[in-house]
């Protein structure tokens, strides 16, 4: 059994060698609650990013090879080697604590090397040029009732700042668990895992550092699916070197990524079922970085909507570049696209940016998988070219229907178009083959092509009929029975969107 040094102990040491400890003011909550979250906290706070220090007034900790217990809030220097031993935080849950990582070495054996128990805020600052080191075995003994599986497991909220490295390596599971919010601020990491890279359950927030992780389980993990606002991944900044054999990074209710480079390998394994790069069940939302993205499955994936304003991206995946259940909706960025089908959604809204596709299958296929909109590939502006493979595949695939109003796209395959439904060229420009035409055709000859006048719906190949309803009001209903099971034009504010 492990032997643990009270803090008491320490202090009367520390006090003899001529330090003073100073514990730090905390701040009582009104309430003892957590307080419900009525939207997502997507910012960093100035304190987060503070990794600053006193020498004079903290508690100087050399570690040995026994278990060191803290129970008072305040300022912690770690130093030296800990063997078969971890560094325990348990304090009051209103009570904040700064533990200094500076040159430590955690060998913890069968626990985790920090274990914070409880506490309000809990910052792990990596000291100036300091190298830290924490690795296990490939088992862990509990010590209470809490299941712990992570090298760094904690109980409350965790800050990580600095611009120290941290080297995680775990035999047993997961690199950081938070079971509230992890935030990092700083740092470098290389992170080696069975599990888990960084886990927040209610969010993973980065803003900076440089990451490399290699993980059997989800790199960048956020999963609490209970609260509304909760469960999700917010990065403004850093580098990111992933290779995992499961999804790179998750969030449940959303993903959203404001800048970073990322490079993001993943393969399948038997260690999960998932092998996306970037995926939420709910949402996602990217308005900039750098993407060189390479996947056994989706590069992007959520079962609800994604947009893209900005950001540089070059996806090879061995399924959908970019799939969504709902909605993906484009308004800038460089998109480069090598898969299996490059854009999949009900409903894919192009708005802008430059987006080169090539396909195995269907380069944009817009397929009925939600209720809430009508399968339809629209087109406003930007630059959109697709190369598809040989065989039954179409440039552009629609179960419902196609508006290009805007925007160029230039299309290289035996089938530019198919749709169910009807299309409508409005504007723009249609290259096929690398000759210009007015006509949206449809891959089956005997097709729908635009949309008929009072008497239904006009057949034949081309897709810009004269006698069409006129939808330029935006929010305007079809003739009762013109459309077959569809009652409007999908798209913002419409009826029934």
């Amino acid at each position: 059994m492990k032997k643990t040094i009270p803090i008491l102990s320490l202090l009367l040491l520390i006090f003899l060698s001529g330090c003073t400890t100073v514990i730090a003011d905390n701040t009582v909550k009104d309430d003892d609650k957590e307080e419900e979250a009525t939207a997502y906290n997507l910012s960093f706070n100035e304190s987060d990013s503070d990794g600053s220090y006193q020498i004079n007034g903290s508690t100087l900790i050399e570690l040995g090879n026994e278990d060191v217990k803290i129970t008072k809030g305040g300022t912690y220097i770690l130093e030296g080697t800990l063997n078969n031993a971890s560094i325990i935080v348990e304090v009051e849950k209103d009570t904040d604590v700064q533990l200094v990582l500076n040159n430590v070495t955690i060998n913890s054996g069968d626990f985790a090397g920090i274990y914070i128990i409880e506490g309000d805020e809990i910052t792990i600052t990596l000291a100036q040029n300091s190298v830290n080191t924490i690795s296990d075995s490939s088992s862990y003994t509990q010590i209470d009732s809490n299941s712990v599986d992570a090298l760094i497991y904690s109980k409350a909220d965790l800050i990580i700042n600095g611009s120290g490295t941290l080297n995680l390596k775990s035999d047993y599971n997961h690199g950081i668990v938070s079971k509230d919010d992890l935030i990092i601020t700083g740092g470098n990491f290389n992170i080696e895992t069975a599990g888990q890279g960084l886990s927040g359950k209610d969010c993973l927030m980065i803003s900076d550092g440089n990451f490399k992780i290699t993980s059997y389980k989800d790199a960048l993990k956020s999963d609490n699916s209970e609260d509304e606002y909760r469960g999700y991944v917010y990065i403004s900044g850093g580098n990111f070197d992933i290779t995992t054999y499961a999804d790179a990074i998750y969030g449940y209710s959303l993903v959203n990524i404001e800048d970073g480079t990322f490079k993001i390998t993943t393969a399948k394994s038997n260690t999960a079922d998932s092998y996306k790069a970037i995926k939420s069940e709910k949402e996602i939302t990217i308005s900039g970085g750098t993407f060189n993205i390479n996947s056994a499955d989706d590069g992007i994936h959520t079962d609800g909507n994604i947009t893209i304003s900005g950001g540089t991206f070059n996806i090879v995946s061995d399924d959908d570049g970019i799939h969504a259940d709902a909605k993906v909706e484009i308004s800038g960025g460089d998109i480069t696209i090598e898969a299996h089908e490059g854009i999949e959604a009900t409903y894919v809204l192009i708005n802008g940016g430059n987006i080169n596709i090539s396909a195995s299958d269907d380069g944009i296929n817009a397929a009925q998988k939600v209720s809430d909109y009508t399968a339809t590939f629209e087109m406003n502006d930007g630059y959109v070219t697709i190369k598809m493979g040989q065989g039954d595949t179409d440039g552009v695939d629609s179960n419902g229907y196609i508006y290009i109003n805007g925007g160029t796209i230039d299309i290289t395959g035996q089938s530019p178009f198919d749709y169910d439904k009807g299309a409508e060229h409005n504007g723009g420009t249609i290259i096929v083959n690398g000759t210009e035409t007015d006509e949206i055709t449809n891959q089956f000859g005997g097709g729908m092509g635009g949309f008929g006048g009072s008497g239904g719906f006009e057949f034949g190949q081309g897709g810009n009929k004269t006698n069409k309803p006129d939808f330029s009001g935006g929010d305007q209903t079809p003739p009762e029975g013109q459309f077959p099971n569809q009652e409007h034009r999908p798209g913002e504010g419409r009826p029934g969107h």
